[in-house]
């Protein structure tokens, strides 16, 4: 047995969060308790198939120690898996587990900003250092109405079925459980002083979802529906923005997909 560091207290960049205001600038770093309030880890011996994980908590261990993990783990070739869930958004939840059958890291993703690093590494020499530089693993679905509302117009609501299980294995994303039936958003947009606030919500990358927004009197009566199709990217923002009320009339959508570090890709929607 040899004892192993691995530091997780610097981070790429491009994994603050995508709503931050704070300048992008190539090769710079920030310290994992700055983005992260929890870090979880699988490590898998390539030869023998013997794991190892664990968890390391922000509050359990402070500021100064969060990010540091010390294991003591036989020489050898693993598959190391590092997961870590943000600071934004305390309403969403996230969490890696290991499927012991199928020996394998599962990451469960619902509407929480995460982020992830996966590699393999020879172990070989005792109290080495290795380390780990995460990445956002999510996207994040954003809408934008420029609408003015109308009094008669009480609710709006956006529905959008989602896989939020990612297979670290193959990296694929599906759905949970045996029913083979994808997990399903479904939120009722703000409204205040007659617009619409911006909504947010935290997603693994996907393709081909069909989000449908809907429109509500004060009795519930539906009054009008659209959808449009998106997908979403690693580490990228889909935005849908434009006028509601246009759209449901047959005026076009706009889907951009976009982040403060790469260009932006427009679809539109015909």
């Amino acid at each position: 047995m040899m004892q192993v560091n691995f530091s997780v207290n610097t981070l790429d960049v491009d994994v603050q969060p995508m709503n931050s205001s704070i300048l992008k600038s190539l090769g710079m770093r920030a310290a994992a308790s700055s983005v992260l309030t929890d870090i979880q880890y699988y490590l898998k011996n390539t030869v023998t198939g013997k794991i190892y994980s664990g968890e390391q908590k922000l509050s359990s261990v402070g500021n100064t120690e969060f990010g540091n993990i010390s294991l003591w783990i036989p020489a050898g070739t693993y598959q190391l898996v590092f997961f870590g869930y943000g600071v934004d958004n305390s309403t969403g939840t996230a969490s890696m587990y290991v499927e012991k059958d199928y020996n394998r890291a599962m990451i469960n993703l619902k509407n929480k900003d995460s982020f992830y690093f996966k590699t393999e590494k020879t172990i070989e020499t005792e109290n080495g250092q290795v380390d780990i530089n995460l990445s956002r693993l999510n996207s994040k679905l954003v809408i934008r109405l420029n609408d003015a509302v109308s009094s008669d117009i009480k609710k709006i609501k956006a529905r959008m079925t989602y896989y939020p299980l990612f297979n670290t294995q193959d990296e694929s994303v599906t759905y949970e459980g045996s029913s083979g039936v994808a997990s399903v958003m479904e939120s009722y947009l703000t409204i205040e002083n007659e617009s619409v606030n911006e909504f947010g919500f935290y997603l693994l990358p996907q393709t081909g979802r069909t989000l449908i927004l809907s429109v509500y009197d004060e009795s519930d009566n539906e009054l009008g529906s659209c959808s449009v199709t998106v997908s979403f990217y690693k580490n990228k923002k889909t935005i849908v923005e434009g006028n509601l009320f246009d759209v449901i009339t047959q005026k076009p959508f706009v889907v951009t997909v976009s982040d403060e570090w790469d260009e932006d890709v427009v679809v539109p929607i015909q």
